[in-house]
């Protein structure tokens, strides 16, 4: 069956090459980037190995939330159903601390905040799918987040690698957390996580930071990385093997349900989490309201 597939983050690394596969199968895919030149390229090979032409893509920077909000129009004014929100897009941050315009950390801005108003909102497309899924990219990472002090936005103590693998492990909250929501009101959509591996993609190469590019991230990155065809091998799984029907809340790796860190079971926390990000969601609102 012919499916929908949203991907964001679709120019670079496991969402182009996830998009060709998909696309090549005949699939409907749905590319979404920020960089205009990246994005019209990254069209352009998706659409010359779909085997029906059906590649749409949409220009929109998720470091401002205005931006957010029309892609989310824009998607909502041109598809009735979706059948699979791939959350992909990401960042690994620079030296110094950066934010969007409601002072988001744009490392948790785009990882989570993102990801949680896309799937929030577009539940009502995933809901008239017969099997709707959302899929988030999390990473072994998660292990090594620290928050005896929930900071999510690390306004006191920055540090690039700690908001990366922190992120991560909200990534996880956050799916848990919705896949219960979901459940609980009777949807027919499910929400889990995944770790890639690790692959060498350009996550930090935007970075004007030379040593953010050469850190030990960054050189494990390139050294121990799995080829992007291993790359999107579970995140495909996820997308559609007929296996995961009715999972959610799941982490997955290789395929397979692993468990997380003893720290992504913490509930309270997780709640914690939805509340930053809809007080965050409430004041952009508001604001552009008043505006």
């Amino acid at each position: 069956m012919v499916q929908t597939i949203l991907i964001t983050g679709a120019t670079d690394g496991i969402g182009k090459h996830l998009a060709k596969k998909l696309a090549s199968e005949g699939h409907h895919v749905i590319l979404h980037g920020r960089n205009p030149q990246k994005l019209e390229l990254a069209t352009q090979e998706v659409r010359a190995v779909s085997v029906r032409g059906r590649v749409s893509s949409y220009l929109a920077d998720f470091s401002k939330l205005e931006d957010v909000y029309q892609f989310l129009e824009e998607i909502k004014r041109d598809f009735p159903s979706i059948d699979v929100l791939f959350n992909n897009a990401g960042l690994y941050g620079e030296k110094e601390r950066k934010t969007s315009a409601e002072n988001v950390e744009l490392t948790f801005m785009l990882s989570v905040l993102v990801p949680y108003i896309l799937t929030t909102d577009l539940s009502p497309l995933l809901e008239k799918a017969p099997d709707g899924r959302v899929i988030n990219t999390s990473s072994y990472m998660h292990h090594f987040a620290k928050v005896k002090d929930l900071d999510f936005g690390f306004e006191k103590n920055y540090n690039p690698s700690l908001a990366y693998n922190n992120s991560k492990l909200y990534t996880i909250w956050m799916t848990r957390y919705l896949a219960r929501e979901f459940f609980l009101r009777g949807s027919n959509i499910t929400v889990n996580s995944y770790h890639p591996g690790l692959i060498s993609t350009n996550l930090g190469n935007d970075s004007s930071d030379e040593k953010t590019k050469k850190s030990l991230f960054g050189r494990l990155m390139k050294s121990l990385s799995k080829n992007l065809d291993e790359g999107i091998e579970t995140g495909y799984y996820l997308t559609l093997l007929k296996e995961v029907t009715g999972l959610t809340g799941y982490y997955f790796d290789e395929k397979k349900v692993k468990s997380v860190s003893e720290k992504g079971y913490d509930f309270e926390k997780a709640q914690d989490l939805i509340t930053y990000c809809e007080n965050k969601i409430e004041m952009f609102k508001n604001k552009s309201t008043i505006s």
